[in-house]
């Protein structure tokens, strides 16, 4: 993506990323430290059988996604203050384009402009500020546009976006079977009423469906008529698989409130460690983070470093059951966190990327920028001269020589 308005000499660079604000998700989920990790699962869960195996994975699946969550949220303010940097550089950039229109007008009707060299810097005039008009803060340009393009920006824009509904309905009739009947929706912005409305009407139906469903059962409850066997059966294993994880919760939380009650601590120094832990524990049993909670355990000494090769089996499974929930949920987090950075650079979900990578790439746009209007501030110093904004137009003419029906300042 880039930047609308125009330079006299050539396009501002291409800026990734400006407009996303990735967020979501909570930084409690990122805290956890891996320093146990490698101890936690222990060599013997490594060579064990296939539920510690899968212990082994889970838990570093759990550690690699916490990590990559921690580096989102710690280079956020830098990834903010690189952002409005970008941003203040880009209306600097505009703010100029914005003179450099002002100026061009001015001169426009200069004796010393031949015919020709006046219709190249009337299209130029009409392309820069027709970019800008499309920005918020530049309406004093609509005048100026209007009397060089002989047309009414208004006018073009009411077109092009009837021109855009009509395709976007299209797509939307032909992809998603979207009835559109005698709806008016002639404008992008009639176009998303009336879908955000289908779209309201299908949800509300859902509800009432689903509480039809609800009443349902409950009058078969209530009239005695029984489920199967069959499906009594799978609700009770459903059940009791989340008791039995709950009740895993809650054991190893108990350890840990036992052992760091502060009431049961002499020493001042050691009692205020301990209070600090026991935050900690109650950060992590509230998120069922079961692997932060065995590594507090691990900094307390409760369990065997080997830990996964001396728990019982059956015990086991339910840890991995709790770990699987969490990898899911932490892919939910950084998925909202990465997302709007994917749909920007257009990359697919499997391609890397990093928040040190997005840092340098704003970076990199911003400084940029600011090369791109230092240049163009000298420029419209320079063409204060006629004679010497009648040599670029010249320039221009020489450098590329594009079809008659081209925009020369494209």
């Amino acid at each position: 993506m880039k930047p609308r308005s125009q330079g006299a000499d050539r396009s501002p660079p291409s800026h990734r990323a400006r407009n996303a604000s990735p967020g979501g998700g909570t930084a409690a989920n990122a805290n956890a430290s891996s320093s146990g990790i490698q101890r936690l699962v222990g060599h013997r869960a490594r060579a064990g059988n296939k539920v510690q195996q899968r212990f082994a994975r889970l838990v570093k699946q759990v550690d690699q996604r916490k990590r990559r969550l921690r580096a989102w949220y710690d280079t956020q303010p830098a990834i903010q203050r690189e952002l409005a940097e970008y941003h203040a550089a880009l209306n600097a950039y505009r703010r100029t384009n914005h003179d450099l229109v002002l100026l061009c007008d001015r001169v426009h009707a200069h004796p010393s402009f031949t015919r020709a060299e006046r219709e190249r810097l009337r299209a130029f005039i009409c392309q820069v500020a027709g970019d800008l008009l499309a920005e918020p803060g530049f309406e004093d340009l609509k005048p100026i546009y209007n009397r060089h393009s002989r047309s009414d920006f208004d006018a073009e824009a009411a077109f092009g976006d009837a021109v855009n509904a009509r395709v976007m309905r299209s797509m939307m009739e032909e992809m998603f079977g979207i009835d559109f009947g005698d709806a008016d929706v002639s404008s992008t912005e009639k176009l998303q009423a009336f879908t955000e409305a289908q779209l309201n009407a299908l949800e509300q139906d859902e509800q009432e469906r689903e509480q039809a469903r609800e009443q349902a059962q409950g009058t078969g409850r209530r009239s005695g008529r029984k489920k199967s066997a069959r499906q009594v059966e799978r609700e009770a294993e459903r059940e009791a698989e989340q008791t039995r994880i709950g009740k895993v919760l809650q054991d190893v939380f108990r350890k840990l409130a036992v052992a760091l009650h502060p009431d049961l601590e002499q020493d001042p120094t050691e009692r205020i460690r301990k209070t600090e832990l026991m935050q900690q524990v109650n950060v992590a049993y509230e998120a069922k983070d079961l692997l932060r909670l065995l590594e507090l355990q691990l900094e307390l000494e409760q369990i065997d470093p080997d830990h996964a090769s001396g728990v019982a089996e059956d015990r086991l499974r339910h840890y991995n059951a709790i770990l699987d929930q969490q990898v899911k949920q932490l892919d939910v987090e950084l998925d909202e966190l990465e997302m709007p950075w994917r749909l920007e650079l257009d990359l697919a979900p499997p391609a890397p990327i990093t928040p040190a990578e997005m840092l340098g790439r704003i970076h990199d746009d911003a400084e940029d920028m600011r090369r791109e209007h230092a240049t163009l501030r000298r420029q419209l110093e320079s063409f204060e001269d006629v004679t010497r904004l009648k040599a670029w137009l010249r320039s221009q003419t020489r450098r590329r020589r594009p079809p008659a029906q081209a925009d020369l300042f494209d």
